[in-house]
């Protein structure tokens, strides 16, 4: 509503038809109180009308990105081994109770092992395992980080993709193969420059 010339011009597809004057404040209110129902009625009729449509959109089905990838079906090894007898870090023997049914996108199965090495001028002791862990995870990196001179710490990755594969002891040997080589090396080349 708005003022026009003395009286109140309540609004309408064509202005110049739909001028009305209201002159009173009986009138006014009047004429609010229609126009308040008017609004009730509207929305009212709005609400039947999108009733329909509601049940339309809450009988229709939509689906996410994350629910429309297939079920995680992947089942892996769960366990943490402190000590190289621990069934864990063995599976050899009966391990049914280490299966774990991996959720939501934990679709990797992996196995981290941290094992040392000590060395002096002549020798390197064996690599000593101090803890395993074999688990499902979202991100795997496979590989070893290895640190440190006399006293050497090695951690290493494997990561693999079916059920029940995380079974090894983290593929150590392709890993000891090089290391040996490289310490063989070292020690050949220290040897050919003391001489």
């Amino acid at each position: 509503m708005e003022s026009i010339g003395g009286g109140v011009y309540l609004g309408g597809a064509n202005r110049e038809q739909q001028v009305t004057l209201i002159n009173t404040d009986a009138e006014l209110a009047h004429a609010r109180n229609i126009s308040a129902a008017m609004r009730r009625v509207l929305l009212l009729a709005l609400s039947f009308f999108t009733q329909g449509e509601s049940d339309l959109l809450r009988d229709s089905v939509h689906v996410t990105s994350a629910a429309a990838r297939p079920n995680n079906e992947l089942w892996c090894y769960k366990c943490h081994a402190d000590v190289p007898d621990d069934k864990c870090a063995d599976l050899r023997h009966n391990n049914s109770a280490l299966i774990h049914k991996c959720n939501n996108d934990r679709r990797v199965c992996m196995v981290k092992r941290f094992s040392y090495t000590t060395s002096t001028e002549n020798s390197t002791t064996a690599l000593k395992m101090w803890a395993l862990e074999r688990n499902c995870t979202k991100h795997c990196e496979p590989g070893c980080i290895v640190i440190g001179e006399r006293t050497k710490l090695y951690a290493c990755t494997s990561c693999c993709t079916t059920s029940l594969c995380n079974y090894g002891s983290c593929g150590m040997t392709h890993f000891l193969h090089g290391t040996i080589l490289t310490l063989s090396l070292m020690n050949l080349n220290k040897y050919i420059i003391n001489s």
